[in-house]
């Protein structure tokens, strides 16, 4: 499971970790978590990531992002707190989310097509302008 501090990581004394970027980190994890625990009940392993000691992959940027983060845009959803990376070295979280888009569709959540996400998972719980729970960015 995703937690808040995990989803933070070293930028919580950010001053870009708004109350309202909190507020949208708290219902990215829930969607996420309630996910997770749904695809771990069918088989799939969640790994841990060496650089951060939780599910968030990457060595700093994988869940929230400050503005003046280099990688993303400056509205990107990870810095609105709607976007997180999963630590996905084999592929076996996508890979299962291929097959069960339905589970995207129920929880609210959309992500990277596997093609632009080597190693992670991008997952949002905001809308690609496609609308689509699997999108090319």
């Amino acid at each position: 499971m995703i937690t808040i501090e995990d989803y933070v990581g070293v930028h919580k004394d950010s001053p870009d970790w708004t109350q309202e970027r909190q507020e949208n980190a708290e219902r990215l994890c829930a969607a996420v978590n309630a996910l997770m625990l749904d695809m771990k009940l069918a088989g799939v392993d969640f790994r841990t990531n060496p650089a951060t000691g939780s599910c968030v992959s990457g060595q700093t940027f994988g869940g929230f992002r400050p503005q003046s983060c280099m990688q993303g845009a400056p509205n990107s959803s990870h810095k609105q707190g709607l976007a997180i990376d999963l630590y996905d070295p084999g592929g076996d979280i996508d890979c299962w989310l291929l097959k069960h888009v339905d589970k995207l569709e129920e929880y609210g959540i959309y992500i990277e097509h596997p093609d632009s996400t080597t190693h992670w998972s991008h997952w949002s719980i905001k809308s690609p302008g496609s609308g689509h729970h699997i999108f090319l960015p």
